[in-house]
């Protein structure tokens, strides 16, 4: 028997920089997809979330269009690097909520991706298993996300953040402090990015990019932003200063400097909502909230348009804080429900027998 623990993923900062290839901080959560699996002659895979069973040939994964996909997909992908994985008997499980912005999806890639390895003696790295990852979500599910989320739950480290530069697909480690907690809170907004201005966002900052001649957004300085036009300016203009905070956030939590880590977010979250205006009423609410009452400082992690966001907390009252948002959020949103995930910077995914 395989038990695989896959966890999720919260980026602290650095929002919709990793398609221009620039930097970002997230860290694993010890919320996490849990696989419990034998080697069997073809698929059988059981959602516990999903209440479903599912079976497929291993020779023919091809995409169905529901949650199965993300397993096909990893067999799909292995093959087409030459590799001949068996099938498996597998049931998933976790504390990972599904759709919350805690990237449940690159979890569970990530995690079946390792699971075939071990069972199947195939050699790969951490980084392949996350470049792995993201070519199921990119070629077979259809979504064209960057590596953030897979080298987030492929790499991390247990007390430890990842500095990724999305560019050269290059990571740092910088060690998180053990009196800092985050606080996850959705809003209750559930948002697909097809139904969101993502792909336009990304399309602008891409053609301000090649109005500049340039690949990546750690390259553009900011007088050069006078060269393009009003919105292509605005958008690349909060990249380049993310990226900027990307660093500073990182400073910040290498010496233990947590107000300062704390204003880097709710600074990043107001370029977000101002100039990216990726932000809604209620994520604007939880940040000023945070402010309020005594957090570090907050912002809202993924993609924005709803979702969620993070609080960086002193650990010892940040149980209180979390039963007191979902409280007041409640009162001033009556037609939300407010969740809120207590994380912990964890490991990056593993298998055992």
């Amino acid at each position: 028997m395989y038990h695989v623990r896959s966890p999720g993923r919260v980026n602290l900062v650095g929002g919709h920089t990793d398609y221009s290839g620039g930097y970002a901080m997230p860290v694993a959560t010890d919320l996490a997809t849990t696989i419990e699996a034998e080697t069997a002659g073809n698929v059988t895979v059981t959602s516990e979330a999903m209440a479903e069973t599912r079976t497929f040939d291993v020779a023919d994964p091809e995409p169905v269009g529901d949650w199965t996909d993300y397993v096909r997909g990893c067999y799909a992908v292995l093959q087409s690097e030459g590799y001949d994985p068996g099938g498996i008997e597998a049931t998933i499980g976790g504390d990972l909520p599904l759709a919350s912005g805690l990237s449940s999806s690159a979890s569970l890639e990530v995690g079946v991706v390792a699971l075939l390895a071990a069972a199947y003696d195939i050699d790969l790295s951490r980084t392949e298993l996350a470049r792995l990852g993201r070519r199921v979500e990119n070629d077979f599910v259809g979504v064209d996300c960057g590596l953030l989320d897979q080298f987030s739950v492929a790499l991390a480290r247990e007390n430890e953040a990842l500095f990724l530069d999305l560019g050269n697909e290059s990571f740092n480690r910088v060690p998180v402090p053990t009196d800092l907690q985050f606080l996850v809170v959705h809003t209750g907004v559930e948002r697909s990015l097809s139904d969101t201005p993502y792909n336009e966002r990304r399309a602008t900052v891409q053609a301000a990019l090649d109005a500049l001649d340039v690949e990546r957004s750690p390259s553009v300085d900011l007088a050069a932003l006078g060269s393009l036009d009003a919105e292509q300016a605005r958008r690349l203009g909060y990249v380049v200063r993310e990226n900027a905070r990307v660093r500073q956030a990182a400073t910040a939590l290498d010496d233990g400097d947590l107000e300062r880590f704390g204003d880097v977010l709710v600074e990043a979250h107001g370029d977000l909502a101002e100039e990216f205006e990726a932000s809604t009423a209620e994520l604007d609410w939880i940040v000023e909230y945070a402010v309020e009452n005594g957090a570090y400082g907050a912002r809202l992690t993924g993609a924005g348009w709803g979702g969620a966001a993070v609080v960086a907390l002193d650990a010892e009252v940040a149980p209180q804080f979390a039963d007191a948002v979902a409280d007041d959020y409640e009162a001033a949103f009556p037609e939300r429900e407010a969740t809120t995930y207590l994380v912990e910077p964890a490991d990056g995914v593993t298998v055992s027998e």
